[in-house]
Parts: structure tokens; C-alpha cells; sequence
């Protein structure tokens, strides 16, 4: 049989049904996460006389005999069945299946030159990735991939009162979200409580498909935020890493308005059912959306605008809200410098994106240096330095046995040295001796443990972190600082997310941030190089 699949399409298709990321499947096989991912692109293929096939077939098939995880199997089954239908292997194994279907995949793709090799079909949140590197470039932007891409005008003039009561398919109820939604802001003195409720259950985005739709809707919504709306999001959580993704996606998009934005996940979902969707202006009208044709999005849903109508969907919500947990956590600055230190005495790697240096790059002498000039008050400073001394102490535990990996714009320590002052801390002015003693002790950092690393960003790729900086600490916590929108409003937000699921999606986004960034600036020999020359200027 030839077989038509790359090892790299096979491996995604795999993935997409374990609900893995390449992360994932690299843990799991104890080796770095880019060799999955390079595998997937088509830019590697394990070599013949290796064991990864073996390994991969290992990882894949377990723990597929559970009952919860007869739907697994079941999907794993019918993609083995579609591939094998030309030559059928009987009584074989799912096991061996598997590993004969790795194998002749393995086996083509050796065959083929280079070019050949790549997987011209986007990874498995490969599109949202880029969605979410590029979303700190504009506020509002259009999904980059969509499977089917449906043309509506951008604008719906479409009055309120024209919006019929059945909605007949997605772009129907889309549309009217979107009217719904802007005519009550447009009349939000007759709308008291500013809120609104979105569900996020179907296995697939609202407007995945429709990214006109979905540029207007982004448009109304960061429009009400910035009016003082409130935005709560229920969503259920699953291994999708796409799904996941999203929501990261909305996190970082939707935080940090004069409204606020609350994000929650269901603690218990039962069985799997068809989708059903809420869209909720509440004291305004209701959009209910409803899986008819397909299982996994809304095809169909009902426009409601009768008061009484509107009030059961707001009661309805309101038991659902009874069965979620908050997805995020807004902080204020003293609980954020009570979980750095909570979050990092859990041992783990640490991975880092910051607009400036981390305090945990800069000597003991000088933090105290610091502390004393900026909090007068000795007893805050204390327990300031006692959440440093136990941070710093759980770093020097960590970075002997775990990756530390730091991303820094190269403008940062560039203003350090030429200005005297850091980027994000206008408070501090360091000494030529303070910046001499702090970069050598860095380029230190990275001399003496193998296990830290340090990416530069240029001018060129700042555009990937230039709105939010985040903390991942393990696979159990993000610790995230929105950058202000505006000017009017200077605040950093400050969030806390615990939930795994939406952790590993960070470690993610972050995974694919450190593989954008030119290979040369990641070379440890380099970045200490390039440190020392600053030095030379001083």
C-alpha cells in the first residue's frame, strides 16, 4: 500500500485524537518539545534504525483500554480503519495497528525529497498560535486559518426589531449577536446592569469560519469593555489544544478595559451532548444556539427579546454560573507578590517572557540596595525581602535540576546601559557599578548552570510580547501582567491562572514564542557574548 499521509500529517492526526499537544507527546517521551514539532512540520522524520516509532505507538495506546477512554479508541479505531481500507490487518492489534500505520508513514515520507516532506496542512493549533502571536500587534484582528471562509458584508444595518425569532443557521445567529450586542451598547442608558454572559461549550469557536463576522463581533466587544461593560465567559475545558488556545487567545485580548472580563469553566460536565450556546445582554435580549445538524457546533438558535423570555435564560445562567469555578484570577499587587513566592516553593521549570529583566537576574546587594531607597517603611520592607530570599532561595533549588528559560527585548538591557535606567522601573536609578554588577552576574547565571537559557528579542520580533509579560512556574501556574491599553489608564493587570489545562496551553503559546525568535539570539555562547559587549560600554 502507499501510503499517502507524511509521518508528519500522521503524527498531528494522532495528536489532534489523544487531545495532545507536541509538548505533551515530548514529556511523555523525555525529549525536547521542538523535535515533536519539527517532526509534525515535515522539517525532521526519525530515522529508520531508531526506537521513536516504538515509543510513539507506546505513548499513544495508553491507558486506551480504560472505560473513559472508550471514545479514544473508538476514534483511533475508525482513523486506522479509513487507512487500512485497501489492506485491512484482521485480528491485529490496535497496537500494532498503530505502529504499522507510524511506520508506512515513516517509511513514505523517507522517500520523498525535502520539500516534499512538509506538512502543508496547519498543525493542531498552529493557526491560533499565530492568531495569539500576532494579537499584541493590533487589539483586534481576524483569524489567520479558517476551513471555510463565508463572505458577509462587515457592516449589518439590520435593525434590532427586524432580527427574526429562529435563526436558521451560524452566520444567521452571528449576525445577530453582533446587532444585538451593538444596539445595546448604542442605548446602554436603558441597559442598568452593563452585562453580559457568553457560553463557550461547542468543540469548535462561534466564528471559526467567518472572520469578517469575527473582526466586527471582536470590535463590539472591546467597544463595550472600554464603555465599563462586564463580560462573563462560562466555558468547558477539554484537551483541545486549539480550544485551549482560544481562550488564552480571549484572555489576553479582553483584560485590562475599564469593564471587566470573567472567565470560568465547569467543574462537572456529565456526558458529552450536542452544543448549545448562550449569547445573554441581560435586561436586553437572549441568542440561544443549538447543535441540529452537527454535534460539535451551532447550527440553528432563537432570538428572544420578550421580557419574560429573557428573564428565564437569565435564571438559567445564573444556575449555570453555580456549577463553575473562575478560570482567572485579577490580583491586586500584594497577592501577586504573595504567589510568586506561593507558586515557585513547588519545585518545576520556569519559563519566563518579560519586557525587563527578571529580579531574579539581579544580585542580592543591589535588590537590597533597591528595597531600601524605594519602601521606607522597615517593616514592609521586610516582608518585601523575606518573599524575595524565599523566591530567589526556590529558584537556586530549581535551576540545577529543571529549565529556566528567560525571554528579554534586547532594548531592555540596551536602555539599561545607554540611559541608566530600567525599562519598567522608573523608581530605581542603579549606578555604572549597579549595571556592571548586575549584567556580569547574569552572563554568571548563564555561564555556571547549564539549565538557563536566555532568548533575545530585536526590534524586529517585539511585536510578539509587547503587550503582555508572563510567569509559568510547572505545569500549575501562570502568573500574567497586561500591559495598559491606553494611556488614560496606566494599570498593569495582574493575573493568577491555576487550571492545568489552560496552564499547558501557556506553556504552549510560550513554546512557540521561543521557536519564532532567530536561532542565534537563543545560543547561550551568543547571548553572553552580546551581554559583555554592552558591559564594554559602560
Amino acid at each position: 500500500m502507499i501510503h499517502q499521509l507524511t509521518f508528519g500529517q500522521c503524527l498531528q492526526e494522532l495528536l489532534f485524537i489523544r487531545g495532545w499537544s507536541a509538548a505533551q507527546l515530548a514529556k511523555v517521551l523525555n525529549i525536547d518539545a521542538s523535535y515533536v514539532r519539527r517532526w509534525v512540520r515535515g522539517d525532521r522524520t526519525p530515522a529508520l534504525h531508531t526506537s521513536y516509532i516504538n515509543d510513539i505507538t507506546e505513548a499513544i495506546c495508553d491507558g486506551l483500554d480504560r472505560e473513559y477512554r472508550k471514545a479514544t479508541k473508538a476514534a483511533l479505531t475508525t482513523l486506522l480503519d479509513q487507512s487500512e481500507a485497501d489492506a485491512p490487518m484482521g485480528a491485529a492489534t490496535l497496537r500494532d495497528r498503530v505502529q504499522h500505520h507510524l511506520h508506512e508513514a515513516q517509511i513514505y515520507t523517507l522517500s520523498l525529497d525535502t520539500t516534499a516532506r512538509k506538512n502543508r496542512k496547519p498543525t493542531e493549533g498552529q493557526s491560533v498560535v499565530s492568531q495569539l502571536l500576532e494579537i499584541t500587534q493590533v487589539t483586534l484582528r481576524k483569524p489567520n486559518h479558517q476551513p471555510t471562509l463565508h463572505t458577509s458584508p462587515p457592516t449589518h444595518t439590520r435593525e434590532l426589531e427586524q432580527l427574526p425569532s429562529v435563526l436558521t443557521n451560524r452566520e444567521a445567529i452571528l449576525s445577530a449577536a453582533i446587532t444585538l450586542l451593538k444596539h445595546a451598547v448604542q442605548n446602554q442608558d436603558t441597559v442598568p446592569d452593563k452585562q453580559i454572559y457568553l457560553t463557550f461549550q461547542s468543540e469548535r469557536d462561534y466564528f471559526d469560519g467567518y472572520p469578517e463576522l469575527y473582526h466586527e463581533w471582536q470590535q463590539a466587544i472591546i467597544h463595550a469593555l472600554r464603555l465599563g461593560w462586564c463580560i462573563h465567559h462560562l466555558c468547558r475545558l477539554n484537551k483541545n489544544v486549539e480550544r485551549s488556545l482560544q481562550l488564552v487567545n480571549q484572555i489576553l485580548a479582553w483584560t485590562n478595559y475599564s469593564g471587566s472580563y470573567h472567565l470560568y469553566y465547569f467543574t462537572k460536565y456529565g456526558i458529552d451532548f450536542p452544543a448549545q450556546e448562550i449569547i445573554l445582554i441581560k435586561g436586553s435580549g437572549a441568542i440561544t444556539g443549538y447543535a441540529t445538524d452537527q454535534f460539535k457546533e451551532m447550527d440553528a438558535g432563537l432570538y428572544l427579546n420578550e421580557t419574560n423570555a429573557v428573564h428565564v435564560i437569565e435564571k438559567y445562567v445564573e444556575q449555570m454560573l453555580r456549577n463553575t469555578e473562575p478560570l482567572i484570577h485579577i490580583l491586586s499587587q500584594n497577592d501577586y507578590f504573595e504567589l510568586n513566592v506561593t507558586k515557585d516553593r513547588k519545585p518545576g521549570s520556569h519559563c519566563m517572557c518579560m519586557h525587563d529583566l527578571s529580579y531574579l537576574t539581579v544580585p542580592p546587594e543591589i535588590m537590597k540596595k533597591y528595597m531600601s531607597l524605594s519602601i521606607s517603611d522597615e517593616n514592609e520592607r521586610r516582608v518585601h525581602w523575606w518573599r524575595i530570599e524565599d523566591t530567589v532561595k526556590s529558584f537556586y533549588r530549581d535551576i540545577q535540576r529543571y529549565p529556566m528559560r528567560h525571554i528579554y527585548p534586547m532594548r531592555a538591557i540596551e536602555m539599561l546601559v545607554t540611559t541608566g535606567e530600567y525599562d519598567r522601573n522608573p523608581y530605581f536609578r542603579p549606578t555604572r557599578e549597579d549595571i556592571q554588577a548586575h549584567l556580569l552576574y547574569l552572563t554568571e547565571l548563564l555561564h555556571n548552570y547549564d539549565q538557563f537559557e536566555i532568548a533575545l528579542i530585536d526590534d524586529h520580533t517585539y511585536n510578539l510580547i509587547h503587550r503582555t509579560q508572563f510567569d509559568i512556574k510547572g505545569n500549575h501556574t501562570v502568573a500574567i501582567g497586561v500591559m495598559p491599553r491606553s494611556d488614560a489608564r496606566p494599570k498593569v493587570e495582574l493575573i493568577a491562572i491555576t487550571e492545568g489545562t489552560i496552564v499547558r496551553a501557556f506553556q504552549d503559546y510560550f513554546d512557540d514564542i521561543w521557536e519564532r525568535i532567530n536561532p542565534i539570539y537563543q545560543d547561550k555562547q551568543f547571548v553572553i557574548s552580546w551581554i559583555k559587549d554592552k558591559l564594554a560600554l559602560l
